[in-house]
């Protein structure tokens, strides 16, 4: 029995890549047109092989690489024979020759927000139903993603384009400290979320929402709503009743990830310069931003988290305050459940005689979802290991890790044995350990961020963040920060409160710090109102 992949035929030139083979099995669940957007741990199994300089009509028959293809859940050669659903797809990358001399391959961020599965000019085939190990299967490559539609003239694909809605005003600009780094343009956009009573001859605080690929969506999903936190923002925020101010969702997908970690990186090039030296500027410019530390405020979770708290540290007389919540791990003695200054290896705990798997992520009840081994083997799939797989785990590397020689992330530990590298470790701990930050510049940091920093977290936090949290707090206390540190019993990964709460307590303290501002809370005058 032989896999045969066929690239189509009207391909022009060559193409360089991930060539990728999705497997399921045949039910009721599993008769979509697209199995490639299955995406996740509990998705469609996959299997993968990097190939270079494929043309038109090229015919690839993954047994003959089956040593090099790596695959999740099982391995390409442990796929159960019988009736199963099949498809091919073909992630392809485009040539980078950066400004630091290196030349590296990755997914062009083509508007599809570092997702491979519905990126344009990305391959794949027709689903087909076979008695697999017990016939030859051809699968043909035939099919492109497009661009979308409604592209106008002068616009690029980088970063999606969307037409203005409502008060929604999409930017996009050109980085020119980005484009330098990476060798060509590159762009940084936004999805701005005006106030009710929007006026040009006024001037607003501005809020950054930090997080992941927004699409089209508005800071505090703004006009979607879909969780029980963001229930009645949108009512609140078109009333009028909100604090008056413009909100910022960033997008800046990359060949990495959907999102740049928004700090100067030796892989990703100076995406925190260009935030706070051209992004910023040009957004407060365009839109009556106040243009004052004091009237700038960071805000998100996760990532988005990780990013507030980062920035606020990084860049103490750009942002005036920041709420980061279920922070990605702040400190790399809690790197999620690893200690990465003290432990081996990043899959295993080593007891007197076993090894068990460590957790990647947990439900609040404690049971395990998935493995650190399982996430980090689905990124190889994808992606190989070179950082491509543009999850969690490659970010991670790319972001912090120095450059190697071939232009491609030092890993911090062995992408398939999990054994730590305490030389890049130690190269993560100087440049991006948050705790370690505080600590070496307490002396001039800390009276710059006093007041300023409100954490949040659940006890529960599926990927085990409030560890990280607690050693934060720890740190920041000691040097009286004058913030506040909130931990919150039987609580998962969240902000752990509503967004119109957060949006309020946002207009009570820019109301204490930015001259002329005000802001009434209206919660709290109708709570009076209520009890009168």
């Amino acid at each position: 029995m032989t896999t045969t992949i066929r690239i189509r035929k009207t391909l022009k030139g060559t193409i360089d890549g991930r060539l990728l083979l999705f497997v399921d099995k045949v039910d009721a669940q599993s008769k979509e047109r697209y199995l490639f957007k299955r995406r996740g741990l509990d998705g469609a199994p996959v299997f993968g092989v990097t190939l270079y300089g494929l043309k038109a009509g090229d015919e690839i028959v993954l047994e003959d690489h089956k040593d090099r293809i790596i695959g999740f859940p099982f391995d390409f050669e442990n796929i159960p024979k019988g009736k199963l659903n099949v498809q091919a797809f073909f992630i392809r990358w485009h040539k980078y020759v950066r400004g630091d001399g290196h030349t590296i391959y990755g997914m062009q961020d083509n508007g599809g927000g570092c997702n491979y599965a519905v990126t344009p000019f990305n391959l794949y085939s027709t689903v087909k139903t076979v008695d697999y190990g017990n016939e030859d299967i051809v699968l043909d490559l035939k099919y492109e993603i497009k661009p979308p539609k409604d592209m106008k003239k002068g616009e690029v694909l980088s970063q999606n384009n969307y037409p203005r809605k409502g008060k929604m005003r999409y930017f996009k600009m050109k980085s020119k400290l980005l484009s330098r780094f990476w060798g060509e343009d590159t762009y940084i956009g936004a999805n701005v979320l005006l106030p009710a009573h929007y006026s040009r001859k006024k001037k607003y605080p501005v809020l950054y929402w930090q997080g992941h690929w927004p699409g089209d969506v508005a800071a505090f999903r703004y006009g979607v709503e879909l969780r029980e936190a963001e229930q009645g923002v949108t009512e609140y925020w078109d009333s009028g009743k909100a604090p008056e101010m413009i909100a910022v969702n960033i997008r800046d997908a990359n060949m990495y990830y959907d999102d740049s970690y928004r700090v100067n990186s030796a892989n990703l090039g100076p995406y925190g310069d260009a935030l706070v030296q051209e992004f910023i500027p040009a957004i407060e410019k365009k839109y009556g931003g106040i243009g004052t530390p004091e009237s700038r405020l960071l805000a998100g979770g996760s990532t988005g988290g990780w990013e507030s708290m980062a920035l606020q540290l990084f860049y103490p007389d750009v942002f005036g305050g920041s709420w980061p919540a279920c922070c990605d791990g702040m400190d790399f003695h809690a790197f999620q459940l690893i200690d990465m200054y003290n432990e081996d290896n990043v899959y295993e705990i080593k007891h007197n005689w076993r090894k068990v798997e460590r957790p990647g992520m947990r439900d609040v009840k404690g049971n395990v979802i998935w493995t650190m081994r399982e996430e980090n083997r689905l990124e190889l799939a994808l992606g190989g290991d070179l950082a491509h797989g543009m999850g969690q785990m490659g970010i991670f590397q790319a972001c912090y890790s120095p450059c190697g020689e071939d232009g491609y992330p030092v890993n911090s530990y062995d992408p398939f044995t999990g054994e730590i590298n305490k030389e890049v470790v130690k190269y993560w701990e100087e440049h991006y350990d948050l705790g370690a930050y505080i600590e070496r510049n307490h002396e001039w940091l800390m009276p710059k961020i006093r007041g300023k920093i409100h954490l949040r977290d659940g006890d529960m936090d599926n990927f085990y963040l409030n560890l990280g949290h607690y050693i934060l707090t720890d740190i920041l206390e000691k040097y009286d920060y004058q913030g506040y540190s909130k931990m919150f019993a039987r609580q998962g990964h969240s902000f752990c409160m509503r967004m119109i709460d957060l949006l309020e307590e946002m207009g009570e303290y820019l109301a204490q710090r930015v001259e002329g501002y005000t802001f009434t809370s209206q919660l709290e005058k109708e709570e009076t109102e209520e009890t009168a």
